[in-house]
């Protein structure tokens, strides 16, 4: 008896789980209605989304977060640990002048979620050169990240510096 008293209360649960699926599903009425009403309302908001949606930014036009002041003072922090020496202070250089550049990127609202997506993102920003002077410079800063035993020399670090200038100069103008 209790195996038939089991299996009732099983056949209970299935039919009870049946019949909440089964008033859970939207019919085809209202599946009509809500898609007729969120077109409804795209239209209605669509005067609004392009007065006040987000904007896009043309080649050419930083950001209004983007101050100049600062990008100038990380040229100097930069300069200052080129001067000091040592190889601390040379890839520390390096990944300052990676985050400048990853910054004026997201400042122009790059697309992206790693700095090569938002490089390769913004290609048509560059010269080839430009472009190139960048890729060089995030690749050196991936070795000085990725491999321990990268060793940056003091002119390396010089010419990697100015390939990040040169980029972040190219995007600025």
């Amino acid at each position: 008896m209790s195996y038939r008293v089991h299996k009732y209360n099983n056949n209970y649960n299935n039919n009870k789980n049946y019949r909440n699926n089964y008033r859970s599903e939207k019919s085809t009425e209202q599946k009509v209605i809500e898609g007729f009403l969120k077109g409804l309302w795209w239209l209605i908001s669509l005067p609004f989304r392009l007065l006040f949606g987000k904007r896009k930014f043309h080649q050419g036009q930083a950001a209004t977060s983007l101050d100049q002041a600062f990008v100038k003072e990380k040229y100097a922090e930069m300069d200052q640990l080129l001067q000091l020496g040592g190889q601390s202070n040379f890839s520390r250089a390096v990944l300052e002048g990676d985050k400048l550049l990853d910054h004026v990127l997201k400042s122009f609202r790059a697309p992206g979620l790693t700095m090569g997506d938002r490089l390769k993102a913004s290609k048509n920003r560059f010269s080839p050169e430009g472009y190139d002077a960048a890729w060089k410079a995030h690749k050196v800063r991936n070795e000085i990240v990725h491999n321990a035993e990268y060793q940056l020399m003091d002119y390396m670090a010089k010419d990697v510096i100015n390939n990040f200038k040169k980029a972040i100069e190219e995007l600025l103008k």
